[in-house]
């Protein structure tokens, strides 16, 4: 059976911490913290403003905070990541935009 995904829309505006343990997309705006051992994807439109802990982090849209991704990161096109970047494996299409510190370990 295939693991569903939660996904906060387009019109959902969420500050405060978000935990949670399997799947999320994000396509609205978030402002706060997100703590998960799960997968975490940012979609085109979204815009969040928070520090990540996750383990596996897609980022399509705009994040603004520092990420710490326990199995990977893939940062799509056109997205944009203002914040450091701790993860063991990094996936990073053209187009994308990057600001801050990375650290592969």
């Amino acid at each position: 059976m295939q693991e569903q995904e939660t996904v906060l829309g387009e019109d959902i505006k969420f500050r405060g911490k978000l935990e949670f343990d399997h799947k999320l997309r994000v396509n609205g705006q978030f402002k706060g913290t997100i703590n998960t051992g799960g997968d975490l994807s940012i979609g085109s439109r979204a815009r969040v403003e928070a520090d990540i802990q996750a383990g596996v982090l897609v980022l399509e849209g705009d994040l603004t905070g520092n990420v710490v991704a326990t199995r990977k990161v893939s940062l799509r096109k056109n997205c944009q990541l203002r914040g450091d970047l701790r993860t063991p494996d990094m996936e990073v299409e053209s187009g994308s935009r990057f600001t801050g510190s990375c650290l592969m370990d």
